[in-house]
């Protein structure tokens, strides 16, 4: 019989993996949505084209993300 998934068990290199595949998902936002339809504008501290605190605040929440969602469920 297989063993169940556990995500604490896996290679380091694929958290980081996922990671990066999120970071640039929020990369390809900003050039077609954010850049293309002026709403930097609206988006204090936000830099076109470089690296600014709003490209900062995404790699914080998506490494938030990754850790919550690879985390073994609690025991019940």
């Amino acid at each position: 019989m297989s063993q169940p998934f556990e995500p604490t068990k896996m290679p380091g290199v694929i958290r980081f993996a996922v990671w990066v595949t999120f970071l640039n998902t929020w990369a390809l936002f900003e050039e077609t949505v954010v850049d293309r339809y002026g709403l930097w504008q609206y988006m204090p501290l936000y830099r076109v084209a470089r690296f600014c605190t709003w490209d900062v605040a995404a790699m914080i929440l998506l490494g938030f993300l990754v850790r919550r969602l690879l985390r073994p469920a609690a025991a019940a």
